[in-house]
C-alpha cells in the first residue's frame, strides 16, 4: 500500500494509514509490518487507539530500503478501536511529493472468534464479522446451515421487527423463515460469536405498489426537466467513458459526469411521464435510453480501477435512476430488456460497490455522503434484481448503509458533514430507507427523521444558514426531505418542507414519489431557538435579531480545521463568517487557506496558518468538547475546550457569553509551557468602517458591528487580504468584486499565558476591563474570569 501527498508548507509533515479494528491486546500481542519511505530516511510512528486513549511507538527507517518493524503491544482489557501507522517527515517541502509504503502487515491480538460456515454458500464480511447468505429464499422455505462443530453452541433466529422466531442448540441449524424480509441467525459459544444474515425475498415492488397521481404542476416540472435533458443527453456517447485516460481524472471529470448522469435521468423522467400520461413516445425513448446504457462497456471512469478503486458515487446515483425507471415502466419493459439492464446493474454497480464499500470497507468510519449515494444506488439495484444470487450483495450493502446512517445522522438532530452534503446524502439514503422498510421489513427512519432540526436552528434571515466544513450554506431546497415529511411524524418538518420547497429544482423524483402523502399542516413550525448540538459539536445562540454559532467537536467528513470558529449575524446580515465554500478540486487556496485554521475565526500559534490539526472521530482519538453549556432566555454561556487540536498547549478555552438583544463577549484563555505568539483571526463579511489599536468596526448601509478587544498583554491589530476566491474570477466578468480580508489581533511578543476579551455589538457598548481582577464590566452584566468564568446580571448568575 502506498500513500503519496505534497505538503502545503515547508516544515514537519506526516503521511500514513489508519485501520478501524475491534480487537484486544493480550500477552504476546504484536504488530509486524514492512515499511519504507522511498525518497528520504525518517521515522515511523505507530499509534494504538483504545477510543480516546492512545499507546505510542516509534521506529526508525534509517534508509530508503524496506525495513521490517516489530512492535510489541501493551496488554489491556480495553478494545483496540484503530491503529495508525504514520511516517514523520522532519522537513517536508511545499509542493514536493512525499511517499510512504507499507506491506506484509501482521497483527497478533485477540479478536472475537466466529465459527466457519460450511453451508450454504455465503459472503464473509471481515470488517463487520457477518456472513451474508448468498441466495435468497421464499417464505416458508427450509434452510439448513452447517457451522464448524462446537460443543456448547446456542442459536437464535430473529425475523423482521427484531422478534425471535426460533432458537436451539448445536451447529447444524434447520429453520423455516415465514415472512419476507431480513432474518438473522445468531450463534454463540463460550468463545465465539457468529452472525449470519438471510434474505427472504418479497413480491413487493421496490418503492411503491402504485405511483402517485401527479398534479399538473408536478407533471409540468417533469416535462420541463425532461425537455432540458433532451437537448443535452447523448446516450450513444456513453461508450466514450471506457476510452477515457486512466492516468488523468480532473481534466475530464465534468464531461464524465455529463455522460454518466444525464441519460439515466432522462430515461427516468420518460418512464414517469409514460406512467402518468400513457405517452408512447416517452416509453419508446426510455427503452432506447435504457438499452443504450446497459450496453456501455464501463460506467466508472477508468481512473478509479487504475488506482485500486472499483466505483464512484455518480454510479450509485445513476443506478438509482435506472432502478426507479424500471419500477415506473413495470411490465411494459420487455423481459429481455429488463434482463439486460439488471445484468448491467449487477456487473457495473452491485458487485463493484460491494467489493469496495463492504468487502474492502472503504470509508471505514461511515460518515461520508458517498456511502449515501454510491451504496444506496447499488442496494436498490440488488434488492430489485430477481436473481436470487443478488441477495448476499444486498445484505452487505444494507449493513453498510445502515452503519452510515447511524454514524452520520447524529442523535442531536444534525448531520456530520455540511448542509449541502446532508441534502445530497438524502438523495440516496431516503430511497434506501424506503426500500429497506418495504423489502427487508426493518427501518432506519428513526435516525433520519430529526435531521432537519439543525437546519431550522441555524437559519438566519430569509434563506441563510450557519454551517461548517465544505458546504454551500443555502437553506433551500428541501425537496430531498419529501420521504421524511411523508412519514407525517413531525409537523415542524412538514412546515420546513413546504416553506423551503423549490418547484423549479431538478430534484423532482422525491416529490413524484412522496409529496402527495405529506399531510399539510396549517400551523407554522416552531420558531427556532438557541440549541446545543453536542454530537455534531455546534452551539447555536439566537435572539430576536442576532444568530451566532460556534464549533467544537469530533471529526466527521469534509470537515475543516475550524475548531472554535464563530459566525455572527444580525438583522439577517452575516457580519463575521469564514473563508467559505471553495472547489476542492480546483481552487489553489483550498488546501493552504480555506480548510486551514487561518480560513476561520480561530486562534493561530506563531502565525502558522495551519495551527490546528484534525481531531479524533467517533471511534478513536481526542476532540474538542463543550464542557459548559448554559442556555437561558436572557443570557447564555458556552465554553469549549480546544486544547486537543493544538500542539504545545497546556490548555485553551474559548467562552462565549451571549446576552439576548445585547452584546456578545468572546473570551480566549491560553496557557502553554513555552512562549508563543497568538493571533485571533476574524473574517468580516461586510465593509470595514474603521480600525483602531484595539477595535474594528464594520458597516452595511446604516447598520454597524463593532468588535472591541481587551487583553492582559500588549496586542497589535492588522487588516490582511485573503486569497481571491476562485468563484470571484467569473463573477468579476460582470460586476465589481471586493477582495475578502481578515482582521488579525496578535500578541505583540511571545507569551506563555494570554487572555483576550472581545465584545461584539451592533451598538456602542461602554465596557471596563480590569486586567488585575480579570473582570469585565458591562452596562447590565459583570463577567469575572477568575477563578472560573461567571456572569452576574441584576436577575441571574451563570454558570
Amino acid at each position: 500500500m502506498e500513500r503519496a501527498a505534497s505538503p502545503t508548507q515547508d516544515g514537519p509533515f506526516q503521511l500514513g494509514f489508519i485501520k478501524r479494528l475491534n480487537m484486544v491486546a493480550i500477552a504476546g500481542s504484536s504488530l509486524h509490518l514492512r515499511a519504507r519511505t522511498p525518497d528520504v530516511a525518517t521515522q515511523v510512528h505507530i499509534t494504538i487507539y483504545r477510543e480516546r486513549e492512545a499507546e505510542h511507538h516509534t521506529a526508525a527507517l534509517p534508509s530508503t530500503n524496506w525495513q521490517t518493524l516489530a512492535i510489541p503491544l501493551t496488554s489491556s482489557p480495553e478494545p483496540i478501536t484503530a491503529i495508525a501507522v504514520t511516517a514523520n517527515f522532519p522537513q517536508g517541502v511545499a509542493r514536493r511529493q512525499e511517499r510512504f509504503e507499507i506491506s506484509d502487515v501482521d497483527l497478533k491480538a485477540s479478536g472475537l472468534a466466529h465459527l466457519p460456515l460450511a453451508q450454504p454458500e455465503a459472503l464473509w464480511d471481515e470488517a463487520r464479522a457477518i456472513y451474508y447468505l448468498r441466495r435468497s429464499i421464499a417464505p416458508n422455505e427450509d434452510v439448513h446451515l452447517t457451522f464448524a462443530r462446537a460443543a456448547d453452541a446456542k442459536w437464535t433466529l430473529t425475523g423482521p421487527g427484531n422478534t425471535i422466531a426460533a432458537s436451539g442448540t448445536g451447529t447444524s441449524i434447520a429453520v423455516r423463515p415465514t415472512v419476507s424480509g431480513l432474518w438473522t441467525i445468531h450463534l454463540t459459544t463460550s468463545t465465539t460469536d457468529t452472525t449470519a444474515l438471510l434474505l427472504v425475498h418479497s413480491k413487493k415492488a421496490l418503492l411503491f405498489d402504485q405511483p402517485q397521481t401527479l398534479t399538473p404542476e408536478l407533471l409540468a416540472a417533469v416535462h420541463r426537466r425532461r425537455d432540458e435533458l433532451r437537448k443535452l443527453a447523448h446516450p450513444e456517447m456513453g461508450r466514450n467513458i471506457s476510452q477515457m485516460d486512466p492516468g488523468f481524472l480532473l481534466p475530464g471529470l465534468a464531461s464524465y459526469f455529463v455522460l454518466l448522469t444525464q441519460s439515466p435521468e432522462l430515461a427516468l423522467l420518460d418512464a414517469i411521464d409514460f406512467r402518468a400520461t400513457g405517452d408512447t413516445a416517452a416509453l419508446a425513448e426510455s427503452r432506447r435510453l435504457i438499452a443504450a446504457i446497459a450496453s456501455w462497456p464501463l460506467w466508472v471512469h477508468p481512473w478509479f480501477p487504475a488506482h485500486g478503486y472499483h466505483s464512484y458515487y455518480p454510479v450509485g446515483m445513476m443506478a438509482k435512476n435506472l432502478v426507479v425507471a424500471e419500477q415506473f415502466l413495470g411490465d411494459v419493459l420487455p423481459k429481455e430488456e429488463r434482463k439486460a439492464l439488471d445484468q448491467a446493474l449487477f456487473k457495473q454497480a452491485i458487485q463493484p460497490v460491494y467489493e469496495e464499500y463492504v468487502h474492502e470497507d472503504r470509508l471505514q468510519f461511515n460518515t461520508s455522503n458517498w456511502i449515501g449515494n454510491t451504496v444506496s444506488g447499488a442496494l436498490l439495484a440488488a434488492l430489485a434484481n430477481p436473481d436470487p444470487n443478488a441477495a448476499g450483495y444486498a445484505l452487505g450493502l444494507y449493513v453498510k448503509e445502515r452503519d452510515h446512517v447511524r454514524a452520520a445522522y447524529t442523535p442531536d438532530g444534525s448531520y456530520g458533514e455540511g448542509a449541502s452534503y446532508h441534502r445530497f446524502d438524502l438523495e440516496g439514503s431516503t430511497f434506501a430507507a424506503a426500500a429497506i422498510k418495504r423489502i427487508l421489513g426493518t427501518s432506519i427512519d428513526a435516525s433520519l427523521l430529526p435531521a432537519d432540526t439543525y437546519f431550522r436552528s441555524a437559519t438566519y434571515g430569509t434563506a441563510g444558514l450557519l454551517d461548517y466544513g465544505d458546504s454551500h450554506v443555502d437553506l433551500k431546497p428541501s425537496n430531498t426531505w419529501a420521504y421524511l415529511a411523508a412519514l407525517n411524524q413531525s409537523p415542524s418538518l412538514t412546515d420546513f418542507y413546504f416553506q423551503n420547497l423549490d418547484r423549479n429544482s431538478p430534484q423532482i423524483l422525491p416529490r413524484v414519489l412522496w409529496e402527495s402523502a405529506i399531510t399539510p399542516t396549517n400551523a407554522p413550525g416552531p420558531a427556532p431557538v438557541s440549541r446545543l448540538f453536542p454530537d455534531r459539536g455546534v452551539a447555536i445562540l439566537r435572539d430576536d435579531s442576532t444568530v451566532l454559532s460556534i464549533r467544537a467537536g469530533k471529526n466527521f467528513n469534509h470537515n475543516h480545521n475550524d475548531q472554535g470558529s464563530l459566525f455572527y449575524t444580525h438583522n439577517g446580515t452575516l457580519w463575521l463568517g469564514e473563508a467559505g465554500y471553495s472547489d476542492y478540486y480546483k481552487d489553489p487556496a483550498y488546501s493552504t487557506f480555506v480548510v486551514q485554521a487561518i480560513g476561520h475565526n480561530t486562534i493561530l500559534m506563531d502565525h502558522n496558518p495551519e495551527s490546528q490539526h484534525l481531531p479524533g472521530n467517533a471511534v478513536f482519538g481526542t476532540a474538542p468538547s463543550i464542557p459548559v453549556s448554559r442556555i437561558t432566555p436572557r443570557i447564555s454561556l458556552i465554553q469549549i475546550d480546544l486544547t486537543s487540536v493544538y500542539t504545545d498547549l497546556n490548555r485553551y478555552t474559548r467562552t462565549v457569553v451571549f446576552q439576548a438583544n445585547g452584546p456578545t463577549v468572546v473570551i480566549d484563555q491560553i496557557d502553554s509551557p513555552a512562549p508563543h505568539n497568538y493571533t485571533q483571526v476574524w473574517h468580516p463579511k461586510q465593509a470595514l468602517a474603521s480600525l483602531t489599536a484595539d477595535s474594528f468596526r464594520l458597516t452595511n448601509a446604516s447598520e454597524y458591528l463593532t468588535a472591541q478587544t481587551f487583553s492582559d498583554t500588549t496586542i497589535t491589530i492588522e487588516r490582511k487580504d485573503d486569497p481571491y476566491p476562485l468563484a470571484s474570477y467569473e463573477q468579476a466578468e460582470y460586476e465589481l468584486v471586493d477582495r475578502p480580508f481578515r482582521i488579525e489581533i496578535s500578541t505583540a511578543a511571545p507569551v506563555t499565558k494570554a487572555t483576550t476579551v472581545t465584545i461584539l455589538s451592533p451598538i456602542a457598548v461602554k465596557a471596563v476591563w480590569n486586567p488585575v481582577t480579570q473582570t469585565l464590566s458591562l452596562p447590565d452584566a459583570t463577567i469575572s474570569l477568575a477563578p472560573t468564568i461567571s456572569v452576574t446580571t441584576p436577575t441571574q448568575t451563570l454558570p
